[in-house]
């Protein structure tokens, strides 16, 4: 990683912050793809504990994906995929027929947390 020295120069500022816009996607990339894939597996563990017999195939129906918001905006998703054997099922929320399995929403508990940290942490990394 190439370190970037603050400066009292302005033109040394100047090139200081081109080069952290140049990083900034890059290692907000990697730091988005690495908390969808810990969060796709704590959601997967949950799910394998919560959906017993009667859902053995909803675990493996999880599934991360990266995607592009727009304006340089990073974002991802990560749970059931409904064309996947019981990726479509209620386990999730609920029915009438059971209750809310809550899975995703474990997880998010159990990431989101330190992905915000996280976050902070890349983007503090890139100005020191």
């Amino acid at each position: 990683m190439t370190s970037i020295k603050v400066s009292s120069h302005l033109d040394e500022l100047a090139a200081d912050m081109e080069k952290i816009a140049t990083k900034a996607e890059r290692v907000m990339l990697s730091t988005t793809r690495e908390a969808l894939k810990v969060g796709n597996m704590l959601a997967k563990d949950f799910a394998r504990a919560s959906s017993g017999r009667h859902g053995k195939l909803y675990p493996r129906s999880f599934s991360a994906e990266l995607t592009f918001a727009g304006f340089g905006l990073i974002a991802g998703e990560y749970g059931p995929d409904a064309e996947m054997p019981q990726g479509g099922m209620s386990f999730e929320w609920g029915s009438r027929n059971q209750k809310p399995h809550l899975d995703l929403n474990r997880s998010a508990d159990v990431i989101g947390g330190s992905f915000a940290r996280e976050v902070g942490e890349r983007i503090d990394g890139l100005f020191w």
